[in-house]
């Protein structure tokens, strides 16, 4: 073998184990990014469990409280109904007012009083507050989510026909849930000034829908005519997802 042959497989051989090298390097770089990948869909589905597991915790424990509300004040003769899927609360005209009038009946007053003392007792489970005395009774509740309720909207709620007052129907169901506020922040203050959500605002807020919003297709349907107290429950934050990513970074 000449000379020149023995160069020219010295050279082939030096060629070939060096691209041996480089697919044997671009394997080892293609196995790497693709368990960074996997590591990254585990953590992202991983976070999307966690958010979704908190958002369920939240609405459990919202509507625990809701039927301890219930159940409360039918111990005190006043028949309220829970609707856990919206998260509300609701109380037909006729227990608060005469039909077309938005001032507080005397048996309105009264009923109000009671759901005041109730609200008192259990909102505080949801909320943040300001003296932790106010949660006295959320132990034995067993919530997994505290702290999570963003606001109780006072819904007024009206059917389509016209006020016998002589206020039209937007103006009767903001003025009934006007006063189904007043009500109850006088018969207990805390409502108003103690029981905050996560951005330290008081959560009782107040709306009028007139009829905008029935439950029944009938016009002049009592079950129309009603004050809904909407419990809504804060979203899940951006702070929420990324203490949650590092939680799972960290595991």
């Amino acid at each position: 073998m000449s000379a020149h042959d023995i160069a020219t497989d010295t050279h082939d051989e030096s060629y070939f184990a060096s691209f041996t090298d480089l697919l044997v390097g671009i394997l080892f770089i293609f196995i790497i990014m693709l368990m960074l990948f996997a590591s990254n869909m585990r953590n992202t589905e991983q976070t999307a469990r966690d958010v979704t597991e908190q958002v369920t915790a939240m609405i459990e424990s919202r509507n625990i409280v809701l039927q301890e509300i219930k159940k409360s004040l039918k111990e005190l003769g006043i028949e309220v109904e829970v609707d856990e899927e919206q998260g509300i609360l609701r109380l037909p005209d006729k227990i608060l007012f005469d039909r077309g009038r938005y001032e507080l009946s005397a048996d309105g007053n009264e009923a109000l009083i009671k759901l005041a003392g109730v609200l008192r007792t259990y909102l505080p489970c949801l909320a943040r507050v300001k003296n932790d005395t106010l949660k006295e009774a959320c132990a034995k509740l067993s919530l997994k989510s505290q702290e999570a309720l963003e606001t109780v909207l006072i819904e007024g709620h009206t059917d389509r026909t016209g006020a016998e007052t002589g206020f039209d129907n937007w103006t009767l169901s903001a003025n009934r849930a006007i006063n189904v506020f007043r009500g109850l922040t006088a018969a207990q203050p805390v409502l108003d000034d103690d029981i905050l959500n996560m951005q330290n605002v008081p959560v009782l807020a107040v709306s009028g829908y007139e009829a905008r919003r029935p439950i029944v297709k009938k016009n002049d349907a009592a079950q129309n005519r009603r004050i809904d107290l909407r419990f809504i429950m804060r979203s899940p934050t951006p702070e929420d997802v990324e203490r949650i990513k590092r939680a799972v970074a960290e595991h």
